[in-house]
């Protein structure tokens, strides 16, 4: 599979079409193993699913507003020049979130990522990992990242397999094991920080949960079960 590079990802507009689930399975493949070392990248996905979320709050509260008007009384003629129109203060609103986040959010956060190591700003959580020595693995970190309720995150790590493997899996499991995501991980991405966003939706309740990696089976691609090279715990807590 061919690596995207940067300059292909800002010319297709890959974080935009990612957000918004546009890629193709090929370019989704290519483009989520570009963004494992590109903190531009994740940095441009972290504000682009922050603006996803608001602009979704912001049009419910609009569809909630409307939905009050239409079940009022009807109103004179003459006092119906009076409404404003629903779709105005919205679009106004979006516009101001898009302004912010072009002007301020990104290039602060690129700065920010710029550095040797990577600080913790807005909803980006640095992890790190668990100590499975002896099946042990209760989370040692005791990390906990505070999120709204269906907010997309980024998770910054340093991966360090204890093994090598042609390729590795990245498996996100809950409390139970059940693995709610897994991304194929290219082995040249060993021994290097990576960015892993978190969509939202994903994570619908607060609990523990793990990154788990593991070895993939060079013919099927599958993962190999004995083979947990490194585990990280996390706990996610709802903010009201």
């Amino acid at each position: 599979m061919a690596l995207m590079d940067h300059n292909q990802a800002v010319q297709l507009q890959a974080a935009v079409k990612y957000v918004l689930g546009e890629l193709s399975q090929t370019q989704r493949d290519e483009y989520e193993e570009h963004y494992f070392d590109c903190a531009e990248c994740a940095v441009d996905i972290q504000a682009l699913v922050t603006f996803a979320d608001t602009a979704r709050e912001v049009l419910r509260q609009e569809k909630a507003s409307q939905f009050r008007k239409e079940s009022a009384p009807a109103r004179g003629r003459w006092l119906r020049w009076f409404q404003p129109v629903v779709a105005v203060p919205a679009f106004a609103a979006l516009l101001l979130i898009i302004a912010y986040q072009n002007t301020v959010t990104i290039p602060q956060a690129r700065n920010t990522s710029s550095r040797a190591v990577p600080e913790v700003y807005g909803q980006s959580f640095l992890l790190r990992p668990s100590d499975t020595r002896g099946g042990n693995e209760t989370g040692v970190n005791g990390a906990t990242l505070e999120v709204q309720p269906n907010e997309g995150f980024l998770l910054q790590l340093d991966f360090i397999p204890s093994s090598s493997f042609p390729a590795y899996l990245c498996q996100l499991q809950d409390a139970s094991g059940r693995v709610l995501q897994q991304i194929t991980v290219p082995a040249e991405k060993a021994k290097k920080e990576l960015h892993l966003p978190i969509p939202a939706g994903l994570i619908l309740r607060p609990g523990q949960y793990s990154l788990v990696f593991l070895g993939a089976d060079p013919v099927t691609g599958k993962a190999v079960n004995d083979s947990k090279l490194q585990y990280f715990t996390f706990n996610v807590a709802f903010r009201r």
